[in-house]
């Protein structure tokens, strides 16, 4: 049944919101990649689609894409993890999608 009060809009700004959010961190260079050029590549791709879960409030996948994505740009980023830090990082995003899981219910009965 569908909902009368639904906006017919929502997943265009919601796509809106995410386009934006790439091209403000592309302009203003926050992950030190470069030139904003150097910001439209497949690893920026997963991050897009895991900003664009995340506004759908999908917290599972939102993490996975953005974690994958992070972790195939790192070696090409200026500032990089240390060697503890990279050693637990999938442990730690493993962690935080099972945690997601756990909130799926709570999140799913926020949605309006």
């Amino acid at each position: 049944m569908k909902d009368h009060n639904s906006n017919p809009f929502k997943g265009v700004a919601k796509l809106l919101i995410t386009i934006g959010m790439v091209m403000l961190i592309a302009r203003l260079d926050l992950l030190k990649l470069g030139s904003p050029p150097d910001y439209f590549t497949w690893e920026m791709l997963l991050i897009f689609f895991g900003i664009f879960n995340l506004l759908s409030l999908d917290l599972v996948t939102s993490l996975l894409l953005f974690a994958a994505g992070f972790w195939f740009l790192m070696p090409e980023m200026t500032v990089q993890l240390s060697p503890f830090y990279r050693s637990i990082y999938w442990p730690s995003v493993l962690v935080a999608v099972g945690i997601a899981f756990m909130l799926r219910p709570v999140i799913k009965s926020l949605k309006f």
